[in-house]
């Protein structure tokens, strides 16, 4: 390779590097406010963080050529590696918000199910009478 092909390579590298870390960097923050609001146990802004999130999403799509050709170098590894790391913990932190949600939902409906039933047809009466 001679060295004008290399120039040319570190220069294309450092304008991807350029593009690239700012909006890694952008949603990283996007997720890290969400995990902190999540960690709260309060009132969480779904929508916002969501539109935060899909914006990002969508500018590191449209840099995915760019995200290519900088894969490798340390600065980009390691923006990278942060945002894996901030969206891990953002799914499991969803993952507990999705349980709870499911669990209070189940609850809700076994009341409203169990409210609406005059017990003609449950088998507890019956085995409450069997004792």
């Amino acid at each position: 390779m001679s060295r004008s092909s290399a120039q040319d390579n570190g220069a294309a590298e450092a304008r991807s590097l350029a593009m690239i870390l700012p909006v890694v960097g952008r949603l990283r923050m996007a997720v890290g406010a969400e995990n902190k609001e999540l960690a709260k146990r309060g009132v969480v802004d779904y929508p916002t963080h969501s539109a935060r999130k899909s914006q990002g999403l969508l500018e590191l799509n449209r840099l995915r050529l760019a995200l290519a050709s900088a894969r490798t170098h340390p600065a980009a590894r390691a923006a990278l590696a942060d945002l894996s790391a901030e969206l891990d913990i953002n799914r499991r932190l969803l993952q507990v918000q999705l349980r709870a949600a499911q669990t209070v939902s189940e609850i809700l409906a076994r009341a409203i199910r169990d409210g609406q039933s005059d017990g003609t047809y449950s088998s507890h009466v019956w085995r409450e009478n069997d004792r």
